[in-house]
């Protein structure tokens, strides 16, 4: 039986075909399907309808949250379908744009719009940068991303690899995104350059077409690896780096830029840092085409990030040309994969 999907946009509504403009309208509906979301262990975000199971693609955190009220220490939470829920107290958090997020006690993810939250600022006995104080109770409200500074060294990329073997996310195959799209978009020769490339499998595949592509890595197993699995290709050359230490004189010098599994890996405060780079290595007319991995993970690597996050990021340096969900992928990625082609501004 091939899986079930439905959408959910920035605003909250509900279209049990994600192809179609008409949002569910009838309550009852609505309600079944919000009260059931769940994240699984695996953080694919599904819900139950009608007794069948649901794979959730949300824009943004799928609970819109219109209207708060702290009663019987406990805070409820209402959402643009007007659907009451408990909010869970241990399990807030702030974004990096200031937006309060959190899990219902079903484990829902939620997250409050500019109402709610002023409402909370009103309600509140009194709060501060890390949290507030509800009918006498401390909510705590840590930053969205939780810390991780020793992935930015090089010796715990090294580690995994010693460790693991095969890292998680290295699938020994170009990805399923990558094989299906790339015929499609027809590109003629290009520079590419390919970020976080591993053991150079997306790389690979673009240099067995035809393409000049530039493979960078903070792992210096990685490299190795990936130079003795593609030495045959001469159009592939492997680069040793901290994608944030590269040279100068690469500014403006490629024509595409492929992403997948970087964006997720590094500290998300670096994402910004990330996004000027992508624009500084194109050239003017140069194309950014990604696999990103959206989910509601807090943790890493890997992070995760909503769409929401990846538009906010990206918007203010490049116009989108094509943008939609991944409904083929691996069972341990279905759900949670975003193709994105978009041009620099």
């Amino acid at each position: 039986m091939s899986e079930k999907f439905l959408s959910i946009n920035e605003n909250g509504e509900i279209f049990l075909d994600p192809e179609s403009d008409i949002p569910l309208r009838n309550p009852n509906d609505i309600h079944e399907i919000q009260q059931n979301l769940r994240l699984t262990e695996k953080y694919q975000l599904v819900t139950e309808f009608q007794d069948e199971n649901y794979i959730v693609e949300s824009f943004d955190h799928p609970l819109q949250i219109i209207a708060i009220e702290f009663k019987e220490n406990k805070i409820f939470i209402q959402s643009t379908a007007n659907n009451l829920f408990l909010a869970d107290p241990k399990k807030w958090s702030l974004d990096p744009w200031d937006r309060f997020n959190g899990l219902t006690i079903g484990g829902a993810p939620f997250v409050l719009t500019e109402k709610a939250q002023a409402q909370l600022f009103n309600l509140s006995d009194s709060f501060d940068d890390e949290g507030f104080v509800a009918q006498g109770n401390y909510i705590s409200t840590p930053p969205y991303y939780i810390d991780t500074p020793t992935i930015e060294k090089p010796n715990f990329w090294v580690d995994v690899y010693a460790k693991e073997g095969t890292p998680g996310w290295d699938l020994a195959a170009p990805s399923p995104v990558l094989v299906d799209m790339l015929p499609r978009l027809k590109l003629p020769k290009s520079r590419i350059l390919v970020l976080g490339c591993g053991e150079g499998h997306d790389a690979a595949l673009f240099a067995e077409v035809g393409h000049v592509v530039t493979a960078v890595d903070f792992s210096k197993e990685a490299i190795k690896r990936g130079k003795e699995k593609y030495a045959h290709l001469p159009n592939l050359i492997f680069h040793e780096s901290n994608i944030f230490d590269l040279p100068q004189e690469w500014n403006n010098s490629f024509d595409l830029i492929f992403e997948h599994t970087c964006f997720c890996a590094i500290p998300p405060d670096q994402r910004s840092e990330m996004v000027r780079l992508w624009r500084r290595m194109l050239h003017e007319q140069g194309q950014l085409m990604a696999v990103f991995y959206v989910m509601e993970k807090r943790a890493g690597p890997p992070f995760g990030a909503t769409e929401w996050e990846i538009r906010k990021h990206l918007e203010k340096f490049f116009h989108f040309l094509f943008w939609s969900r991944w409904r083929q992928s691996i069972a341990t990625r279905q759900g949670r994969e975003l193709f994105v082609l978009a041009k620099k501004k």
